[in-house]
């Protein structure tokens, strides 16, 4: 999947991208539109970005779970070589790095709803300012050339903000 960003003032145009999108074949769940001010997205009925598009849950979900694990490792091989390594069995090692892991999971889930999505820290500034940031997945270069095709030609109130080629939510 790749995703295509684009930025463009307010919220009024939204409504008419969306729609000039759907008729090339772009679905609406492939639009995530983001602006702080969510009610006037809602007046514009277009699909808004989750709130896991807007936080960093997963990514640092999935850091704080390998930090947790790699925690939980070291201190495994602390307990092997304490005195209590002769009672350790492989089963309680597997539970001490799960415990760990799920723990800074966690952790890192909680750390990530305090912060932006580090997909769309580069838009901050402008999101803040009152632009919209239209959040545009495609699955295939056909449609991708469809979908660049609409904005470039019709739309020029949003001007082109890069892409991301290999798109991964959790990454």
């Amino acid at each position: 999947m790749k995703r295509i960003y684009y930025l463009f003032n307010g919220t009024q145009p939204a409504s008419a991208i969306a729609q000039d999108l759907q008729q090339v074949g772009i679905n609406n769940g492939q639009l995530h539109f983001l602006n702080r001010n969510t009610a006037a997205l809602d007046s514009q009925q277009v699909h808004r970005a989750s709130f896991l598009q807007e936080k960093d849950i997963e990514h640092s979900g999935i850091y704080g779970a390998f930090i947790g694990a790699t925690a939980g490792i070291f201190f495994s091989l602390y307990l092997i070589l304490s005195s209590l390594g002769e009672h350790m069995t492989l089963s309680i090692l597997l539970f001490v790095v799960g415990v760990f892991t799920f723990f800074g999971s966690w952790v890192g889930g909680i750390v990530g709803i305090s912060r932006e999505n580090h997909h769309i820290e580069a838009f901050h500034n402008a999101i803040e300012h009152g632009d919209t940031l239209l959040m545009l997945d495609t699955y295939t270069p056909t449609e991708e050339k469809k979908a660049k095709d609409i904005m470039f030609s019709r739309h020029l109130e949003a001007t082109y903000e890069g892409e991301d080629p290999k798109y991964k939510e959790f990454l």
